[in-house]
C-alpha cells in the first residue's frame, strides 16, 4: 500500500491529540500529504438545550471564528515542514470524518481516542469507533498515553 494522503482527525479542545505524532511520521516516511481536521459539533446538539436560536447562532460564530485561528496555528506548531493543511467542518464527528476521507480519496485515517472506559465510554460513546466501523480505508486509532480531561 502506498500511503499519498493521510487524513489526521484532532480535536482543538483537547490538549491532548496522540495521532500528530504518528500522521507527521507516516508524512515524514512516505512523502503523503496530511488534511488535519477538526470536526464542531453541529447546531443541532445545541438545540436541544433550550437556548434561543440567536444565541447559538452567535456562538456558533465565535467556535468557528476560534477554530480557524485555532487550526492554523495548530497546523503551524505540530507540522512544520510536511505537506499539511488544515480544515474545519461541522457535523457529527464520526460521519464527517468517514466522509471526508471519502471525498479527499485519503489512503488512511489517523486519529486519537480519549481513553474512557466503563460507564463514561457507555455514555458518550466513541468516535473512533464508529469511524473504524464505518470507514473503506484503513483506520489507526492511537491511545493516549495519558487520560483526557
Amino acid at each position: 500500500m502506498e500511503l499519498k494522503k493521510i487524513l489526521c482527525a484532532v480535536d482543538l479542545m483537547d490538549t491532548v491529540n496522540p495521532a500528530v505524532e504518528y500522521a507527521k511520521m507516516l508524512a515524514d516516511m512516505s512523502g503523503a500529504s496530511v488534511s488535519v481536521i477538526y470536526v464542531i459539533s453541529s447546531r443541532s446538539t445545541y438545540e436541544n438545550l433550550q437556548v434561543p436560536v440567536e444565541e447559538i447562532a452567535k456562538g456558533m460564530r465565535r467556535i468557528w471564528s476560534r477554530s480557524r485561528e485555532d487550526m492554523d496555528a495548530f497546523v503551524a506548531a505540530y507540522f512544520p515542514g510536511v505537506d499539511a493543511t488544515g480544515f474545519i467542518y461541522e457535523g457529527k464527528p464520526a460521519e464527517k470524518i468517514v466522509e471526508i476521507a471519502r471525498e479527499q480519496d485519503v489512503d488512511m485515517i489517523v486519529m486519537g481516542t480519549h481513553a474512557r472506559e466503563g460507564l463514561d465510554r457507555l455514555f458518550f460513546g466513541s468516535v473512533a469507533n464508529e469511524v473504524v466501523k464505518s470507514s473503506k480505508c484503513p483506520v489507526m486509532t492511537i491511545r493516549p498515553e495519558k487520560k483526557s480531561e
